[in-house]
Parts: C-alpha cells; sequence; structure tokens
C-alpha cells in the first residue's frame, strides 16, 4: 500500500510541476517601412510627361500640368532645366524627353 501511495503522490505531483517552457523562436524582421517621398517638380514633370507619349504637346499640356500639379512657370523652368542636362528637346512644336523611360 506505501508503495502505491508513493507512486501515486509522485505522479500527482509530476502533474502539478511547471512545465519546462521551450525558448521562443526569434521574431521574423520585418520589412522597413517605406516612406513616399515628395517628388521634386521635375520628377512629377517627367513621370507624368512618360505617362503620356514621352512628349508635351499642345494637346496634352493641361493634363500634364494637373497631373504634375506645375503651374505656367514651373513648366517653363523644368523644361529649361531638362534641355540643360539633355534630359529633353524642342521638337517643332512640342517637348520630347530623351531620358529615363523615353530614351
Amino acid at each position: 500500500m506505501i508503495r502505491q501511495l508513493t507512486f501515486l503522490s509522485c505522479f500527482a505531483l509530476s502533474a502539478c510541476a511547471v512545465p519546462v517552457l521551450m525558448p521562443l523562436p526569434a521574431p521574423t524582421p520585418q520589412p522597413p517601412v517605406v516612406m513616399d517621398v515628395p517628388l521634386s517638380a521635375k520628377d512629377r514633370f517627367v513621370s507624368s510627361v512618360a505617362a503620356n507619349g514621352c512628349a508635351l504637346t499642345s494637346a496634352n499640356t493641361d493634363m500634364v500640368m494637373a497631373d504634375a500639379v506645375l503651374s505656367r512657370e514651373d513648366l517653363a523652368r523644368v523644361m529649361t532645366e531638362l534641355r540643360a542636362e539633355g534630359g529633353g528637346e524642342i521638337v517643332g512644336q512640342s517637348f520630347r524627353l530623351t531620358s529615363g523611360a523615353c530614351a
């Protein structure tokens, strides 16, 4: 009887024991949060013109200006900068991009 009581008490005690916790796996690193960086007037102009056939014409000027959020003065400044850098050229009555996706 004492043997059974000893076995039973050991069994009961093992049921109350705190389980050994396995170490948790290291957390997986999260990708960095990419912030939307405001584009410059030139970048907005280039992406808008590229989306409209790589040329600024009298037919799409208003659409490009609205899409790129540019005034007439901004438009003139950006086109002058692009011409000076070799990123655009005047062809007839239009301004054509010669760099980036339009090269």
